[in-house]
């Protein structure tokens, strides 16, 4: 029997992340996993967001099932934890307000009226980290988020109509061009918005405290002084979660200029 494996968490922005409504199977099989697909074209089965818990609640009626907001500096995404994840639902529980933490779980949607959706995280594991592993995964996502952008270069070349027939689905051999075609044809990618996503992220490492803006509400997204981390951050990017140890400088070259004149 062949050795299990999870699939490597994808790393998005809490923004791109409530923009998302794109799940796929690529096979008919009902146990085949189930991707979403994001505006920029991550395939997502399980997902790793790193910033502040701002808010935690108990909302079980009979068993406990904790509920979390993760904010980092574009927007807050809520988290769920229960009686099937009981070390998530336990960090959960224990976690500080505010305080720095690293979650990889699974993205849900659901509608609790029609015509709305809400993106949700289920947890798997929700570990303390600090404000520096925070900033390192800032630049790390912002860095594939520019990589997701650069495979919709066809389609800008191409015109507007490029995946309109949906014969580079089927005719292009990589995956990300793929995936970057399917959330064409589905969102109509702004591109622009999604830069300046990654803008407004990196802007956000220059400030200190970080203010979060979503809704016309100002959310903190700096913890107290305390530590927050782990003594081997290695540990937070390495087997635990199931991605590379972010680099400490990445270089963005010309695609993007995040310093404020």
């Amino acid at each position: 029997m062949g050795e299990f494996t999870r699939e490597v968490a994808g790393r998005t922005f809490s923004q791109e992340l409530r923009d998302s409504d794109l799940t796929i199977r690529e096979h008919e099989d009902q146990y085949a996993p189930l991707y979403l697909i994001t505006p920029t074209g991550a395939r997502c089965n399980r997902v790793f967001v790193v910033g502040t818990l701002t808010e935690r609640d108990n909302v079980g009626a009979e068993t406990d099932y904790w509920r979390g907001r993760i904010a980092d500096p574009t927007g807050s995404i809520p988290v769920y934890a229960g009686q099937y994840q009981p070390d998530a639902a336990q960090a959960l529980a224990e976690a500080e307000l505010p305080s720095f933490v690293a979650v990889v779980g699974k993205p849900s949607i659901y509608e609790p009226e029609e015509g709305t959706r809400l993106i949700t995280i289920r947890a798997e594991s929700v570990q303390k980290v600090d404000a520096a592993t925070r900033d390192r995964w800032i630049v790390d996502t912002a860095r594939r988020t520019l990589e997701r952008l650069k495979n919709f270069e066809p389609s800008i070349k191409e015109g507007p109509d490029a995946f309109s027939d949906g014969k580079q689905l089927m005719d292009e051999p990589s995956e990300e061009i793929s995936d970057a075609a399917k959330a064409q044809l589905h969102y109509d990618t702004d591109l622009e918005r999604y830069r300046q996503m990654v803008v407004t992220a990196l802007q956000s490492l220059e400030k200190r405290p970080e203010d979060v803006i979503e809704g016309g509400e100002e959310v903190s997204d700096t913890p107290g002084d305390e530590g927050y981390g782990p003594e081997d951050e290695g540990d937070v990017f390495g087997g635990r979660f199931g991605g590379k140890k972010m680099d400490e400088d990445l270089d963005f070259g010309e695609e993007i200029n995040y310093k404020k004149t």
